[in-house]
């Protein structure tokens, strides 16, 4: 009986972008996107933040809308520091919601529902970048992580965190806006593909 090939095809996917064993897109102008790949990176979003320690505590949702768990679940991460493989990211501040930056999330995670793949390269090509512009969004920086199959924000939040690059991407100090969707389709290999899209304005 073969139960490691049957665990590893069933386990929870965190991107495809630079290989299975987690990763994510970012870039500090917008024009260029880089992947890190099991936590290396060629061209993070700078993380300026010179905080340790904690932030103030984040109140709890007053409602179960995703949009509000899911930022609930982010500032609670970012409210005290993190260990991103290694990195000890400090505590940084609470993101707000932004409606373009989901509606860029919904398209890709849309996109990788309805194509059964998940990478941070749309079917049609599209960056992460060009994504959160198709929008009207203007920013100074992005990033971008995505992930399939996990079945709640809960886990997901635990399998990115769980990632160096999802983690740094998270706690980045260069980033003050978020955006996230989930999109599920039975017919697919994971089930359901989820997208976060996080951003400066200029």
């Amino acid at each position: 009986m073969k139960v490691a090939p049957l665990f590893l095809l069933s386990a929870l996917v965190l991107t495809g972008c630079g290989g299975s064993d987690g990763g994510s897109s970012s870039s500090d102008t917008g024009s260029t996107s880089s992947n890190m790949s099991g936590g290396s990176t060629t061209n993070p979003v700078p993380d300026s933040g010179g905080n340790t320690g904690t932030t103030t505590p984040v109140a709890p949702p007053q409602s179960n809308e995703f949009a509000d768990l899911m930022l609930y679940a982010v500032n609670q991460a970012r409210s005290t520091q993190q260990n991103c493989g290694g990195d000890i990211m400090p505590a940084v501040p609470a993101l707000t919601w932004d409606y373009s930056l989901e509606s860029a999330a919904y398209a890709h995670s849309s996109d990788m529902a309805n194509a059964d793949f998940m990478d941070h390269t749309g079917s049609d090509g599209s960056s992460p970048g060009d994504r959160i512009s198709a929008t009207g969004y203007e920013f100074s920086a992005w990033a971008e992580n995505v992930a399939a199959g996990q079945q709640s924000i809960d886990e997901v939040m635990a399998s990115w965190l769980s990632s160096p690059g999802h983690c740094k991407n998270i706690m980045s100090s260069s980033v003050t806006q978020l955006g996230a969707a989930a999109v599920e389709n039975a017919d697919t290999r994971y089930g359901i593909y989820w997208t976060q899209v996080f951003a400066r304005p200029l």
